[in-house]
């Protein structure tokens, strides 16, 4: 028994006093893991039915944060939607939010073409991918008694937000140089 105690204290003395100190280890961190980055501008692609086809192009500012269990994504956008065979044309801004796989979003839209125009606000519920990849089912609701029949209350879209940087495997700046790591 006297052995064994010995042996242990011996190793906890040793691996106690031969351990390498915290404040020299220093492995990169990715950006996003456990701190919300900064807003990037991202471009915005993205299709759908709403009765007809419609298509959309815009920027977005979009955010992140991930960890072991979930990751959230923030986006802010603006885009331009056009909608056939009637061409109705649309200037919309929005906010929309990942929490895992749940997206939500609330977007409000002006409507116009040469005979009319209208201002429609949509709230969204869909699944995503970090914001990146986005499906949903948005409700249009007119305010002014929906002039554009041809467009629909009911909307499915798909919508990506892309940025080279979401792609990238930098690490963050405040440990890619480290005294007790060589540089990569």
């Amino acid at each position: 028994m006297r052995f064994f105690l010995a042996i242990s204290i011996v190793l906890f003395v040793y691996g106690y006093s031969y351990g390498q100190d915290t404040a020299t280890i220093s492995l990169p961190i990715k950006a996003g893991y456990k701190k919300w980055t900064k807003p990037e501008t991202a471009g915005r692609f993205g299709i759908g039915m709403q009765k007809e086809f419609y298509v959309e192009f815009g920027l977005s500012g979009y955010s992140y944060y991930y960890n072991d269990r979930f990751y959230n994504s923030s986006i802010y956008y603006g885009a331009m939607e056009w909608s056939q065979p009637k061409n109705v044309y649309g200037l919309k801004m929005g906010y929309e939010i990942n929490a895992s796989a749940l997206a939500l979003g609330l977007e409000m839209k002006y409507q116009f073409n040469n005979t009319g125009y209208d201002f429609v606000i949509t709230p969204k519920i869909g699944f995503g991918i970090l914001g990146i990849i986005n499906i949903f089912y948005g409700y249009n609701i007119s305010t002014r008694g929906m002039p554009f029949s041809e467009i629909g209350q009911h909307q499915f879209s798909m919508v990506f937000n892309i940025n080279q940087k979401m792609f990238s495997r930098s690490t963050s700046k405040a440990n890619q140089s480290s005294p007790a790591l060589p540089a990569p």
